[in-house]
């Protein structure tokens, strides 16, 4: 048979497994760093180990969970160098993990972020109240990731109407600030309602960009009101505490800025309602005020009628004596002048005896005027002579 000139994956890994197991100082090697992405899966504990150049991958059996490890902890880990053949995978199997400090960049974080608390930057009465019905939202987040489906999902199952805006960025490694930071500084001037920055969940170190001084200062100097929805509940970066709302996940979100517009709907229907009430329970009462007032009208009349009335019979009680005496008195005066009257009527002179003298159609008062021979009429009652005055004699 020919002689086989190449290896196959499984035999280059076995050698490289033995040459691991073969070195007696790979057996029990003390090596300090930083933790990074801990779990622990069925009492076995795996995470990252690294520094400022380099990282490795422990795991470590029979972990209870309490006992294990925080992410940014400087710990010290003592274990075996082991090549994992089947996946060609190096890593340390640890059998003792004792703290060995705070992590640097967990160091950094608070120390930046207690500068930023002692200029302002968190403060509470800084913060921009979040719009209930926003019309117009720019999410900030990677078109490639999870978290932009779930805010999609989320808010098109409240309701259609809200125009959203997806701003694709790198939410990690090197360039993932810069992106951030123009988009949110662009997206400012648009006229947004609301702008979120999300991102779903990951290692502390996946989302240590979301601490970078720059970001914060950036999102607190925004005109537009900033909602942070970065990595899980748990998670918690600088653009949190400066953001005006910090919402756990990006679903939280999208359940905070986007309306259900079946509800407000309901409850407009529920104010309508109310404004009827309102309305009918205050027409009523105007219609019981105006029915008192107008009763109460009505008495006041009847009674000022019933007065008038009685004054009116008081006076008319008096008109009618005062009339009635006047009339006695007018009465009297009457039958005394016809009296008078009757007893100065010519016509009754002349009844008893008496002519009425009558000289050229005038009747004669005085006889000085007539001289001897004039013709002058003697008017009786039954009638009338014609003489001439024959004589004149002073009696």
């Amino acid at each position: 048979m020919p002689t086989k000139d190449y290896l196959t994956v499984e035999e280059l890994n076995y050698y490289i497994h033995h040459v691991f197991q073969e070195e007696d100082l790979l057996h029990n090697v003390p090596v300090v760093g930083e933790v990074s992405g801990c779990t622990v899966v069925n009492g076995t504990c795996y995470f990252v180990l690294k520094d400022a150049k380099a990282q490795i991958k422990i795991v470590f059996y029979n972990c209870p969970l309490e006992n294990a490890p925080k992410n940014g902890d400087q710990v010290l880990v003592r274990g075996s160098v082991d090549y994992y053949s089947k996946a060609g995978q190096l890593n340390v199997k640890a059998y003792q993990i004792t703290p060995f400090g705070k992590g640097i960049l967990y160091e950094q974080l608070e120390k930046l972020r207690k500068k930023l608390e002692s200029e302002g930057l968190f403060r509470d009465d800084h913060k921009k109240d979040i719009p209930v019905c926003p019309k117009r939202v720019a999410v900030v987040t990677s078109t490639q990731g999870a978290a932009v489906q779930d805010f999609l999902t989320t808010s098109l199952k409240k309701n259609t109407a809200t125009d959203i805006s997806v701003i694709d960025v790198r939410v990690q490694g090197e360039y993932c600030v810069s992106d951030i930071v123009t988009a949110l500084t662009n997206a400012d001037d648009y006229g947004y309602d609301v702008i979120v920055i999300a991102r779903g969940g990951g290692s502390f170190e996946d989302l240590y960009c979301f601490n970078d001084e720059r970001l914060v200062r950036t999102i607190y100097d925004m005109k537009t009101p900033i909602i942070s929805a970065i990595g899980h509940e748990t998670d918690y970066t600088l653009c949190d505490y400066v953001a005006d709302y910090r919402a756990i996940t990006p679903t939280a979100a999208a359940e905070k800025v986007a309306f259900d517009t079946g509800i407000i709907k309901n409850e407009i229907l529920d104010l309508i309602e109310e404004i009827a009430d309102l309305v009918n329970d205050t027409l009523e009462s105007k219609i019981e005020r105006i029915v008192r007032c107008c009763e109460s009208i009505r008495s006041q009349a009847n009674l000022l009628i019933s007065e008038q009335y009685g004054t009116i019979l008081n006076l008319t009680e008096l008109l009618k004596i005062y009339t009635n005496a006047k009339l006695e008195k007018e009465t009297s005066k009457f039958g005394y002048l016809t009296t008078r009257l009757e007893d100065l009527n010519p016509l009754k002179i002349i009844k008893n005896g008496y002519f009425r003298m009558v000289r050229n159609g005038e009747t004669v008062f005085d006889t000085e005027p007539l001289q001897t021979g004039d013709e002058v009429e003697l008017i009786g009652s039954q009638e009338k002579i014609i003489a001439k005055i024959l004589a004149k004699e002073t009696l």
